[in-house]
This record gives C-alpha cells, structure tokens and sequence, in this order.
C-alpha cells in the first residue's frame, strides 16, 4: 500500500472550531496523513509536512489583520500549499494584491476554467462548488505580477489562482464542502505533494 503523503492543515477560524474542522479532515483523511494547528499557534514558518492547506475564516479583511507568520509562511515557503476563501485572499494579500469587499455570496456557483492546471486536473472546463464568503480578491496588476488567474465565475473574477514561481495555488470556493469537486482536488493536491511540479 502506497504511503499517504503528509500535510499541515492550518485552521484559520476566530477560534478552534471542531464542527469546521471536521469538514476539511473528512475531505482530506483519504488522501493525507494530517497534522493541524490553530492559526494562533502557527509558531514557524518550517513545515517538516509534504504540504499544507490553509482553511477559510470569518474573519474579514477590513477588520482583521493577517497573522504575521502566515504571510511569512506564504512568503517564504516552497512547499505545495492549497489555500482556501480567506485563506486565498490572505496568500494573494501576501503578495501584495488588494482584497476588496462585496454583498454576501452564499450558493452553489459554476467556475470556468480559463487556464488548465494541476490542481484542476480532471475537473474539466467548468465545474460546480460551494462558495460563502464577503471578500474577493481584485484582479489587478498587483496581483498578476505574481499569479496566474486560472479560474472565474460570475459572481467573482478571482476564483483560482497559481504563484508564477511556486508551487502556491489559493481558491475562492470552499473545496471541502463542494462533494465530487473537492474529492478531485485532494488527489490533485496529493499528486503534487508526492511529485511537486517543476516550475
């Protein structure tokens, strides 16, 4: 039997949430051996594990600072790092894109493919997810400095992202909650882990 490749689930709620948990180590316990942290106790930006996932929060741009060491994780790792609605705008932030806000999106939307990528492999030219989320990141020069915009939908032109030179990719939907899809993306994700992509 092949060996599970590791991964360091960040939890980035207010604060520790078992019930949210819950959904992200159902959706990844197939494909990973996972180890978690609070975000709060996120103390180095050294990660022994093969790669990482970032959660969503409620927490907001506009209120909330970023914990300085996960923008120094983003930064500075070249790990395979999956990042998730908060978690996503919190890695485009990072790298110095503009987080804007908008009306509450929560439903069920269709996101089109505009560039095919390893993280979206197998899940063709449009797929449905789950989204809920206040924030978006804003497709501007800042951001594409860094990244590519693999995806879209109508309600939010920055879906999914892929740093230039790292193996970074951060998505606005919410992949543990979006059933088939996010099945899909966690085998993706343990892909590169197991063989991460030349860049």
């Amino acid at each position: 039997m092949n060996k599970k490749p590791s991964l360091l689930l960040i939890e980035a709620h207010h604060e520790p949430s078992p019930a949210d948990l819950k959904f992200y180590l159902d959706w990844l316990s197939p494909q990973f051996e996972i180890s978690n942290v609070y975000i709060k106790n996120l103390a180095t930006t050294n990660v022994n594990q093969d790669c990482i996932v970032v959660t969503g929060s409620k927490w907001q741009f506009d209120k909330n600072p970023v914990p300085e060491t996960l923008t120094d994780l983003y930064l500075e790792t070249n790990k395979p790092v999956l990042a998730i609605c908060w978690g996503h705008q919190a890695l485009a932030s990072a790298y110095g894109a503009r987080i804007t806000k908008k009306s509450f999106i929560e439903r069920s939307e269709t996101i089109r493919v505009e560039e095919s990528d390893k993280i979206l492999d197998e899940l063709g030219l449009f797929f449905t997810v789950w989204e809920s989320h206040y924030e978006h990141v804003v497709p501007d020069g800042k951001l594409k400095r860094n990244f590519h915009i693999r995806a879209y939908s109508d309600s939010c032109k920055v879906e999914v992202i892929k740093h230039k030179n790292k193996p970074l990719w951060g998505v606005q939907f919410h992949p543990e909650r979006s059933k088939i899809v996010g099945r899909q993306m966690a085998a993706n994700l343990a892909r590169i882990a197991l063989r991460p992509p030349t860049l």
